[in-house]
C-alpha cells in the first residue's frame, strides 16, 4: 500500500514512483503534469514537483480517521480535496491546505468536480452542495432519497449526473439534472452494487463504473443503461479527447480505450497466478485460474520473464507441470495436456475429472489428485483412471512419490496416506496426528516432510514419527514444497523459506515476508522463477552459489552408462562424487559411490566433466552428482536415470588387450539365464583351464582373466558356451 506507479508512454511500461508512506492512497491528480497531487486515508496528502517521480508529504490539517476520498486540481494553483466530514482547498499547487466549513452540512464529502474556478459540485451524503463563487458559498441542494452520492460530474454549467450507493434490495442510485443541478431526475435501474464513478463524454451519453460488476454506457441521459465489455470492478475512469480513455481499479486493474470507448484492454497484467513452469532458461509458462475481476489462462515467455503473451485457446487452471519441452499438462476441473509445447491443448482419455496437483515419478507414470480422488496414468498422461478413493471427508491437497511403488498424500479431513506398491493399495497412517496437511515432500524412503498452514514436521524413520520443525513453526507459510534435487527445497507462501541440506536448516527470505509466493520453477539450485498475485513473477538468483551445474545427462553403450555435465561457475570446487542406485523390482536400494571427478577451483569458465561407468548388468539405474567443495560442504544434483537392456542376441566379443601380458578382460552379451563356462584351448586344441563357470543372469558379462605364469607365449582360443550355444575367439600371449 502507499504505492502510486507511472507511465510515460501511454501504458506500455510503468515505474514505480517514490511516496516514502504505507498509508493507502485514494486518489491522484494533476493539471499540469509537472505537480501533481495524491490524497489517501487518515488525511494523507502528497505532492511531487518532478511529474511524479518523487513525493513529499504535506500537513493537511486533518488527521487519523478523516480519509480524503475526492481531489480536484483546477488549475497550476487551485485545488480541492474532500473525505470524511472534510473539505481543504489550496491556492499555492498544494504546498498548504486549509479546511473549508459549510455552514448547514456536517455529513461526508465523496467527490469533487469543477468545471472552472468558480463553478463546482460536491457530492454527498443524499445531497449535492454547489458553488458558483469559488467555495466561497455553498448551496445545499436534496437529490433523491437520504443514500449517500459516491460521485458527480459537471458536464456544463446546466447538466450534472451523479451517481452513488447500491445495496440489498436496492438498485444503484444514478440522478441527472438538466438545469444546473436544482432538480435532479432518477436513473434506470442498475445492479444492486454502488456506483464508483460516473462520467459523460457529452450531456446524452455517459458511462459508470461499479464494484463487482461490468461499467454500463447510457446515450439517453440515464434512462437506459447497457453493459460494455472489458472493465470490470472498477473505481475510477478518465475519459479524454479524440476516444481515449483509461479505468482503473482494484489489484492492479489499468484498463485503455482508443477507439470510443467500447473496447477495453488490459495494460496490466493482473492474474492471481497459481502456478510456473519453465522447460528452459528463457521459456516458461505462468498459470492463472480464477476472480471475476482478475483474468485467468496460461502466459508464456520466450526470453527469460522480460516479456508475456496470453495464450489464446488455453485452459486456466491452478497447477503446471512439464515433462520436456512438448509435452505439458495443466490441472483444473479437467487435466489438460499438450504435445507440441503449450500451441494446442486437449483433455486426454479420463482426464475430464481434473486435478488438483500432477505429479510424475519418470516421463510415464504419474498421479493426479482431485477432491477425495487419486488418479494415474502410465502412458505420459493419455489415459488415467482412478486408483483410489477415499472417503468424502478426505480432500487431498497434495502428492509425492519417493519411487514408482512408495508414494504419500498430504490431506484435509484426516491423516495422510501411504501406499508401497505403486497406489494399488492406499493406507490412511493413523499413528500420525496431522490432520491439516497441504503438501508432503520426500528425499528417500527415510526422510520426508510435511507441511501444514503454519507448521513443518520432519520425519527420519520413513513416517513412523514426524517431528516439528521450530525454525518454520508458527507463520504462515500457505504450504507448498518446490525442490531442485535432494538438498535444495523451498517452502512458499506468505514467507518463504530455502534449505541447501536437505531440510536440515531453512533460510527465511524477508524482503518477501507478505508476499503470497503461489509457484516456484527452479532450473539451477540459485536460479528460477516465481509467480504470485496480481500478475506478481519474480526471478531467482543466487549468485552466492558456488557451483552452478547447467546440465547433467546420461547415455547408454551397450553395458556402460557414459554421465556428461556442465557448470557455468565454480567457486572453491574440490569435485564431484559419482553416486548410483538400482531400481531392483520397481524399489529403490541406496545411493553408492563409485567414483570421483575433480573439479577446477574456482572459474567462471564452462567446464565439462564425464564418466563411465562400465560394465553393468541389465536393469535401471539412477545417477547423482555429489558437488564437493573443499571447506566440506557438498550439494546433489538432479537425478537421471538409465536402463540398461537385455541383449537380444549372443556374442563372444574380442578380449582387450590382445596381445596382452599377463591379464586380459573377455566381454560377452547373453540374452537367456543359465550356466556359462569360457574354457582356454592352446594351438593344438588342447583344453588348458577353465576361465569361467558359473550361473549367470542374461545381459553384459565381463571376466578379467589373468594368465598363468607358466603358461608360455603363443596364441590361444577361448570358447564361451551357454546351454548348446558356443562361440570361439582368438588371443595372444606375449611375455
Amino acid at each position: 500500500m502507499g504505492a502510486l506507479i507511472k507511465t510515460t508512454n501511454g501504458g506500455a511500461d510503468w515505474t514505480v514512483s517514490q511516496t516514502n508512506t504505507t498509508t493507502p492512497i485514494l486518489k491522484v491528480k494533476s493539471f499540469n503534469g509537472q505537480t501533481v497531487i495524491a490524497s489517501g486515508y487518515d488525511g494523507l496528502i502528497l505532492r511531487s514537483v518532478d511529474y511524479g517521480e518523487t513525493f513529499t508529504q504535506i500537513i493537511s490539517g486533518v488527521g487519523n480517521g478523516f480519509d480524503l476520498w475526492g481531489l480536484e486540481i483546477v488549475n497550476d494553483t487551485l485545488g480541492w480535496a474532500c473525505g470524511a466530514t472534510t473539505l481543504l482547498k489550496t491556492t499555492d499547487a498544494g504546498e498548504s491546505w486549509q479546511i473549508v466549513n459549510i455552514p448547514g452540512y456536517t455529513g461526508n464529502l465523496w467527490w469533487i468536480d469543477f468545471l472552472n474556478v468558480q463553478y463546482g459540485f460536491v457530492a454527498a451524503d443524499g445531497k449535492v452542495l454547489k458553488t458558483t463563487d469559488g467555495g466561497i458559498n455553498w448551496e445545499i441542494i436534496q437529490a433523491g432519497d437520504s443514500v449517500p452520492l459516491y460521485c458527480i460530474d459537471v458536464i456544463d454549467s446546466l447538466h450534472i449526473a451523479a451517481a452513488g450507493y447500491g445495496g440489498t434490495n436496492y438498485s444503484a442510485k444514478n440522478l441527472y439534472s438538466s438545469d444546473g443541478g436544482n432538480n435532479w431526475i432518477v436513473g434506470d435501474t442498475l445492479t444492486t452494487e454502488s456506483v464508483n464513478c460516473i462520467q459523460f463524454i457529452n450531456p446524452d451519453t455517459g458511462y459508470v463504473l461499479m464494484t463487482n460488476s461490468p461499467a454500463r454506457k447510457t446515450t439517453n441521459r440515464g434512462q437506459e443503461w447497457t453493459t460494455i465489455g472489458g472493465i470490470n470492478d472498477n473505481y475510477e475512469l478518465q475519459l479524454l479527447e479524440k476516444n481515449k480513455g483509461y479505468s482503473v481499479g482494484t489489484q492492479l486493474k489499468i484498463n485503455k480505450t482508443a477507439d470510443g470507448y467500447e473496447n477495453w484492454k488490459r495494460l496490466i497484467t493482473n492474474d492471481n497466478f497459481s502456478d510456473v513452469f519453465f522447460t528452459s532458461e528463457n521459456k516458461g509458462f505462468a498459470i492463472s485460474s480464477y476472480g471475476f475481476s482478475n483474468p485467468s489462462g496460461l502466459y508464456k515467455t520466450l526470453d527469460g520473464g522480460i516479456n508475456w503473451e496470453k495464450v489464446v485457446g488455453a485452459p486456466d487452471g491452478t497447477t503446471l507441470l512439464f515433462l520436456d519441452s512438448l509435452t505439458g499438462f495443466i490441472g483444473t476441473s479437467q487435466i489438460n495436456k499438450t504435445t507440441n509445447g503449450g500451441i494446442n491443448w486437449y483433455i486426454p482419455n479420463g482426464g475430464q475429472g481434473g486435478a488438483g496437483k500432477i505429479f510424475f515419478i519418470d516421463e510415464t507414470i504419474g498421479w493426479a489428485i482431485r477432491s477425495n480422488v487419486i488418479y494415474k496414468t502410465t502412458d505420459r498422461g493419455e489415459n488415467w483412471f482412478v486408483q483410489f478413493t477415499a472417503p468424502s471427508s478426505i480432500t487431498f491437497n497434495s502428492i509425492h512419490f519417493i519411487d514408482s511403488l512408495y508414494g504419500w498424500t498430504a490431506n484435509f479431513g484426516g491423516r495422510p496416506y501411504k501406499t508401497t506398491n505403486g497406489g494399488t493399495n492406499w493406507v490412511q497412517q493413523t499413528n500420525l496426528d496431522i490432520w491439516l496437511s497441504k503438501d508432503v515432500l520426500f528425499n528417500g524412503q527415510l526422510k520426508g516432510f510435511l507441511l501444514e498452514s503454519n507448521k513443518l514436521y520432519q520425519t527420519t524413520n520413513g513416517g513412523l514419527t514426524f517431528n516439528l520443525i521450530p525454525e518454520i513453526t508458527g507463520y504462515s507459510v500457505a504450504g507448498k514444497f518446490r525442490h531442485f534435487n535432494d538438498s535444495t527445497i523451498f517452502i512458499t507462501g506468505y514467507r518463504t523459506f530455502r534449505s541447501l541440506d536437505a531440510g536440515d536448516t531453512w533460510i527465511d527470505f524477508p524482503e518477501l515476508s507478505g508476499t503470497k509466493i503461489t509457484g516456484v520453477s527452479l532450473l539451477g539450485k540459485g536460479f528460477g522463477y516465481a509467480t504470485g498475485d496480481l500478475g506478481l513473477i519474480l526471478k531467482y538468483n543466487d549468485t552466492s552459489v558456488p557451483v552452478e551445474l547447467t546440465s547433467f545427462t546420461s547415455s547408454v553403450n551397450e553395458n556402460d552408462v557414459i554421465l556428461s555435465w556442465q557448470t557455468a561457475t565454480e567457486i572453491n570446487n574440490q569435485g564431484f562424487q559419482i553416486e548410483r542406485r538400482e531400481t531392483k523390482n520397481e524399489r529403490s536400494e541406496e545411493w553408492n559411490a563409485i567414483g570421483f571427478v575433480s573439479g577446477n577451483g574456482t572459474t567462471t569458465e564452462t567446464q565439462s566433466y564425464s564418466f563411465i561407468d562400465k560394465n553393468l548388468e541389465a536393469g535401471k539405474y539412477q545417477y547423482r552428482l555429489k558437488q564437493m567443495d573443499y571447506d566440506g560442504k557438498f550439494e546433489y544434483s538432479k537425478t537421471t536415470e538409465v536402463e540398461i537392456g537385455t541383449p537380444n542376441k549372443f556374442s563372444l566379443e574380442q578380449n582387450y588387450p590382445n596381445p596382452f601380458n599377463p591379464s586380459t578382460s573377455i566381454s560377452w552379451h547373453s540374452p537367456i539365464s543359465g550356466w556359462q563356462k569360457i574354457k582356454l584351448y592352446n594351438a593344438l586344441g588342447e583344453e588348458v583351464e577353465t576361465i569361467l563357470n558359473e550361473y549367470l543372469e542374461s545381459g553384459f558379462h565381463s571376466k578379467l582373466y589373468i594368465a598363468n605364469s607358466t603358461l608360455p607365449s603363443g596364441v590361444y582360443f577361448y570358447k564361451l558356451t551357454i546351454g548348446g550355444t558356443s562361440q570361439v575367439r582368438k588371443m595372444l600371449l606375449t611375455k
